[in-house]
């Protein structure tokens, strides 16, 4: 793996309540360019390799990016349209056969008025086919208010900058094991927050609160979901001596529907936890461990995770291979029912979460993965990864994405199965990507007697940034 470094009440924004009808149809008639380009990338990915010219010097400055205006006020516009087709043989693990087009637009304005003052809008529309078994909750969402945010900024000085961004936002955050953006769903996640942010040499420190947002297909109809918030404190340092960047957080978060194997009710959840990250000749690590403690109902929450990522690219070698090995565990519940709850909690976690499928989700999990990764050219990476994964406690169950328990899954038995992945990327400009990816999840014997399959997935993609 390459690092890079749900309903009570109703709100909707005023910024998107008065939008007038024929930008709802622009949108959807932007984005309905067909969908192609999904097959297209399958069939054009590696005999067209040879073709992309990769020395090409790097083109100037569009012209849609900081466009001059009055008083030295810039505006600048950006965007992406992402193609995206999967298909699978068994729908997450029980059900039949699956496939779905998905396509999805963003196109976004910023407008940097002054050194103190800039602000963001971004406008997404996401279509999809319907699938066989029906669509999932993040296939479509027909046009939207993806972010809407202001700035105001404290522009940099000996004792650093400062930011304060109002409105809605994504707000991924560290390795995204905990909040990330669900780039692999057809509709990213966002949040009504407020977030604070101060950066100081090689220091930044996120102070933020907020509430995600609800998908509602039909158009400009997202509102928060105040059933659930979220809220911390995130710093960011470096260490010369360790070669590392270190994470340190405080992260708060409520549920008023949560579901365990016990059964639902509301959770207050506290987590802490620290990360160190880095490479050095040729190394490169991610690790991480969090605790959680606070409440669900009457249970009191104790639980842990950490992960362990390493590799070493072997640089004066031809495809300059990598060699990984990462290893998660996410605790699981040890007795339900006996007044304390051990099923760690992600939160809101990047998606998908080990292999393309989405499938597993880390919570009650264990997971070592070796992998290796080549670049036969520059732009074009190979990853073949293969996951080995047990139930970290035999009385919890087995957990899917976004987070939900498998019924009649736990037992003594605790090993879950087996899954491989072969995925291809290739950007062979700045502004274009296309992604292939086969994965294959083998299951344990006493998955299957709960009525769980083996399954095949498949996936390509296409995505256009500007």
């Amino acid at each position: 793996m390459v690092h890079l470094a749900a309903r009570s009440g109703r709100l909707v924004s005023p910024a998107v309540s008065g939008v007038p009808m024929i930008l709802e149809k622009s949108i959807a008639r932007i984005s309905r360019i067909g969908y192609l380009l999904p097959s297209l990338a399958v069939t054009a990915l590696f005999p067209c390799v040879s073709m992309a010219d990769t020395t090409a010097p790097a083109p100037a400055t569009p012209f849609w990016k900081n466009i001059p205006l009055d008083d030295g006020a810039r505006l600048s516009f950006d965007g992406s349209l992402r193609e995206r087709y999967e298909w699978s043989d068994h729908r997450d693990l029980n059900g039949g056969r699956d496939s779905a087009f998905m396509e999805r637009f963003l196109l976004g304005a910023r407008l940097d008025a002054s050194p103190w003052f800039s602000s963001y809008v971004q406008l997404g529309s996401s279509l999809a086919s319907t699938r066989p078994g029906g669509s999932e909750p993040t296939d479509k969402n027909n046009a939207y208010m993806a972010q809407a945010y202001a700035d105001l900024k404290w522009p940099a000085a000996d004792y650093g900058s400062g930011q304060l961004r109002t409105g809605r936002q994504e707000i991924p955050l560290g390795s995204l094991h905990l909040l990330g953006t669900r780039d692999g769903p057809n509709v990213r996640r966002a949040f009504d927050a407020v977030r604070g942010s101060w950066s100081w040499q090689d220091n930044k420190l996120d102070v933020f609160g907020g509430y995600p947002i609800e998908i509602e297909q039909s158009s400009f109809l997202d509102h928060t979901l105040h059933s659930q918030k979220i809220w911390g404190i995130y710093g960011t340092t470096h260490n010369k001596a360790l070669s590392s960047g270190i994470d340190l957080y405080y992260l708060g978060f409520e549920n008023d529907d949560a579901t365990y194997v016990e059964g639902s009710g509301r959770e207050r959840r506290y987590t802490i936890g620290a990360r160190i990250f880095g490479n050095q000749s040729g190394f490169d690590w991610d690790n991480e461990a969090a605790w959680q403690y606070g409440h669900f109902n009457q249970d009191d929450i104790n639980a842990w995770s950490t992960s362990v990522h390493a590799g070493y690219t072997f640089a004066s070698v031809a495809w300059s291979p990598r060699i990984g090995i990462k290893t998660g565990i996410a605790s699981g519940d040890k007795h339900p029912g006996d007044g304390k709850l051990n099923t760690f909690n992600a939160m809101y976690p990047k998606l998908p979460y080990l292999t393309e499928n989405g499938i597993v989700a880390p919570a009650n999990l264990i997971d070592v993965s070796p992998s290796l990764q080549v670049t036969p050219r520059e732009g074009l990476l190979l990853d073949l990864s293969w996951h080995t994964m047990w139930r970290q406690q035999k009385n919890d169950a087995f957990w899917i994405a976004p987070g939900r328990p498998v019924n009649n899954t736990t037992g003594d038995d605790r090993y879950i199965g087996q899954q491989a992945q072969i995925e291809a990327t290739w950007t062979p400009v700045s502004d274009l990507q296309f992604d292939v990816a086969w994965a294959y999840f083998e299951v344990s014997h006493n998955l299957q007697a709960a009525g769980l399959r083996n399954m095949n997935f498949v996936m390509t993609s296409a995505t256009f940034f500007f």
